[in-house]
């Protein structure tokens, strides 16, 4: 048993936890769901081309682009693109141009999640606004339909997509009208959605932190969002401010990936530390369209020496108990083996932070 002061094993305690924890496996978040993109019967395909570091939908539907994305985008006055594969995009030598069997295309915008069927021809729905002609170029069954990304979000300039904190779904609707003479189908349209999502999350607060020199446990507080897909940790061994953007600090490329169970808010990561010493941890959140939260406040961390944990256990009153176990004043226990296996399997996947 140990009989010094409990403060005295409070880090060591949370090195024992940290090397000797099971599996935590990051849980699942939700994302935000919205109305999926109409795709007609009368499309075979629907790809969106690429638009900077954008996600693409595995439906090739849907564009997702966070504040990153449509700063750089607008700067660099880029297209959207969609590509609607069709058999009504070929000439028919007895019907003509396949210009005929096509409408539009319009575009309009709807908040996040809106579940909104919009038909813009028949709905006369005043929010559509329909482009120009040079918008759609129709060619080997392909109908392709490109607009400017200003234009489709109505940004002026890339200054707005810091400062709008905004999240629109954009859509590029095309109606197709086939020769119901011939062919007993009714008109159809078909859409492409660029999601744009200008809204950081807000920024986790870490309570608790340990480390041994290869290896962090941190505790950290996260905030009820849906569309939170990761946490990352920023590490110094020198004190800094937080509240600030990872970009800002030109260090986003610092930023470690945090294994982290949002449901305990026990997270872990590896390192490459001087044992020891104490480094200053900062986390920070980030949304499936890439956008990351300030930095919290930095919390002190402790660079805990491993190698001769049985010496500092024993010289802090500590005792094994039938070979295999220790035990601590607050009653909680834990297996001396798998700290003795733990710390000779933590040398994997290291990084060595000098700021």
């Amino acid at each position: 048993m140990v009989d010094g002061d409990s403060s005295m094993m409070n880090s060591k305690k949370w090195a024992l936890a940290l090397l000797g924890a099971g599996a935590l496996g990051a849980t699942p978040v939700a994302e935000a769901e919205a109305r999926t993109p109409r795709r007609s019967p009368l499309v075979q395909d629907t790809q969106a081309a690429t638009l900077g570091t954008a996600l693409i939908s595995d439906d090739g539907a849907t564009i997702t682009a966070g504040i990153k994305v449509c700063s750089k985008q607008i700067e660099e006055n880029s297209q959207v693109k969609f590509s609607f594969t069709t058999t009504y995009a070929n000439d028919d030598a007895v019907l003509g141009d396949a210009e005929q069997f096509f409408e539009g295309p319009y575009t309009y915008e709807l908040e996040r999640e809106a579940n909104n069927a919009i038909n813009c021809r028949e709905d006369e729905n005043p929010d559509c606004q329909t482009l120009s002609e040079d918008a759609l170029t129709i060619a080997d069954g392909v109908a392709e339909v490109e607009v400017a990304l200003r234009d489709l979000v109505g940004f002026s300039n890339a200054e707005l997509c810091e400062t709008e904190g905004t999240d629109m779904e954009h859509f590029v609707q095309l109606h197709i009208l086939p020769n119901t003479t011939t062919v007993a189908t009714e008109a159809d349209y078909t859409e492409g959605r660029v999601i744009m999502d200008l809204i950081r999350p807000d920024a986790p607060i870490p309570d608790e932190g340990v480390s041994t020199a290869s290896k962090m446990q941190l505790t950290v507080q996260v905030a009820e969002a849906e569309d939170v897909s990761g946490y990352f940790a920023l590490i110094s061994t020198e004190r800094f401010e937080g509240g600030q953007l990872p970009s800002e600090m030109g260090r986003e490329d610092e930023l470690v990936p945090i294994n982290l169970n949002a449901t305990t808010g026990v997270g872990q990561f590896g390192v490459d530390l001087e044992e020891g010493t104490k480094v200053y941890v900062a986390v920070a959140s980030r949304d499936e369209a890439k956008n990351y939260s300030v930095l919290s406040e930095p919390l002190e961390v402790d660079v805990v020496p491993t190698e001769d944990f049985w010496d500092y256990y024993v010289g802090a009153g500590g005792s094994e108990t039938g070979g295999y176990g220790c035990t601590s004043t607050g009653g909680s226990s834990t297996s001396l083996w798998t700290l003795l296996v733990a710390t000779m399997v933590l040398g994997v996947g290291r990084r060595r932070f000098t700021r």
